[in-house]
């Protein structure tokens, strides 16, 4: 096994502990005049970045341009295959919403794909399809990182390369915006709830956008007012809405973002994500991908890609079935392999309610499992998380802590956007549940991580 640019890098701040204890403190002060934060907190950060192979980035967009179709034909079996709409689990409130056509052809332009890589390992847990968070968190911990004098060196001698994500977000609402039939420049709003602990990351996104020529305004969608045929936040005409709010939480306020709704539903607003991409993001869908029963919905090359990068996943009822309508067996199953599952609600974010049962004591599994069962559920084939290496000042000295960790794809417009690194010091991992967050760079110089 050769050398790998993550022990490199390790190494490379030994050898300048002295210049690297005084550094860190100093980044970390950095990152708090920042938009780096989730709600009043600043983000936990390390000063490193997660640093992928030449190998390995081309796996990610090979793996993640083929997705993009399963995706868009899963998708498309919701409106073509009328047996397996139960699958995606759709109040009569929601599938109307669904069925909106947005003015544009694709059914998701940003995804974050939730997955978890070691050396050339990639299995894709959840497809994040919604209103993914973390590209405008990345860009600004990559560009502070990119700025530190002690890693100058490092830097140019790999080769390291930024990603501009959020460049990547607004090409594609502007793309998008033009397959849409915009005509004028558009004034864009940035839609979420007010109050929402993400707010930070709208703030730069806006930022970065009116830099680039573009009135932007963050708006609570049930501010915006549908008058002369145009949609309006106070006296800013939005031409683009760049969709943050969930579609579950609009559902539940339906009465109260009916503006929003007919300007959608009338073309006079475009609306990225569209309402439609809750379809892909309800993680049932993977048990349509990962069942052989619709194989032949997929070309030999998606099926080949979805049996070696996402595990095996059901939703209990289909399970139940799979059991030939016999719980008791599915039960026993959910128990005798415990250690090998993971439970999810099939539509929650921000990793509530996931139980792991290698890590659960089997009274909690069983209460799991028993309340998995009268819900939208899924079980999932538990993938081990891998573990990293991040630096710390313990006592004025140069320590390195471990921490687990998952690894997030950024998608725009079909196209992969580059990639952010999640760290916890458990398996569940999450920004909303205290986990850090540090970019993930790509070289074209850096030495085979994995090879033999």
């Amino acid at each position: 096994m050769s050398k790998n640019l993550d022990h490199e890098y390790d190494e490379y701040l030994k050898g300048r502990e002295s210049q690297i204890v005084q550094a860190i403190p100093r980044f970390l002060e950095a990152l708090e005049k920042t938009a780096f934060r989730y709600g009043r907190f600043t983000i936990p950060a390390f000063y490193k970045a997660h640093f992928l192979t030449p190998k390995q980035e081309h796996l990610l967009k090979r793996a993640t341009s083929t997705l993009t179709q399963v995706i868009r034909t899963a998708c498309r079996l919701y409106f073509e295959e009328a047996h397996l709409a139960h699958v995606f689990h759709m109040s009569p409130e929601a599938a109307d919403l669904i069925r909106i056509d947005p003015g544009y052809s694709e059914p998701v332009v940003f995804a974050r794909f939730d997955a978890l890589l070691e050396g050339e390992s990639l299995k894709l847990i959840e497809f994040n399809c919604e209103a993914p968070a973390g590209s405008g968190y990345a860009d600004q911990l990559e560009d502070v990182l990119f700025k530190e004098d002690s890693l100058q060196d490092f830097w140019k001698q790999y080769h390291l390369k930024a990603s501009a994500r959020a460049e990547a977000v607004l090409d594609a609402l502007l793309s998008t915006y033009e397959e849409f039939g915009g005509l004028e420049t558009p004034q864009i709003a940035i839609i979420d709830w007010r109050h929402v602990r993400t707010l930070p990351e709208f703030e730069y996104l806006k930022t970065f956008f009116e830099s680039r020529g573009y009135k932007t305004v963050i708006a609570d969608p049930r501010e915006l007012k549908y008058r002369g045929g145009k949609l309006y936040h106070k006296n800013f005409c939005v031409n683009l809405i760049y969709r943050r709010a969930i579609f579950d939480e609009i559902v539940e306020r339906i009465d109260e973002v009916q503006d929003m709704i007919k300007a959608y539903r009338d073309r006079a607003v475009c609306m990225v994500n569209p309402l439609r991409s809750r379809l892909a993001a309800t993680k049932a869908i993977l048990s349509i991908l990962t069942n052989p029963e619709y194989d032949h919905f997929f070309t030999e090359n998606e099926n080949k890609l979805k049996r070696d990068h996402i595990p095996w996943t059901r939703r209990l009822l289909d399970a139940e079935d799979f059991y030939g309508r016999k719980k008791i067996y599915l039960i026993d199953f959910l128990k005798d392999e415990k250690d090998t599952l993971v439970l999810k609600p099939s539509a929650s974010s921000g990793g509530r309610d996931v139980v792991i049962g290698s890590q659960t004591p089997d009274s909690d599994w069983n209460a799991a499992i028993d309340r998995a069962l009268k819900g939208d559920w899924v079980i999932q084939e538990f993938v081990n998380v891998p573990i990293m290496t991040v630096p710390q000042v313990v006592n004025n000295r140069l320590d390195f802590a471990y921490k687990r960790y998952n690894f997030n794809i950024m998608m725009a417009a079909g196209k992969y956007s580059g990639s952010f690194v999640r760290l916890s010091d458990e398996s569940m991992i999450n920004v909303a549940k205290g986990g850090g967050l540090i970019p993930s760079l790509a070289s074209d110089h850096v030495p085979e991580r994995f090879e033999s």
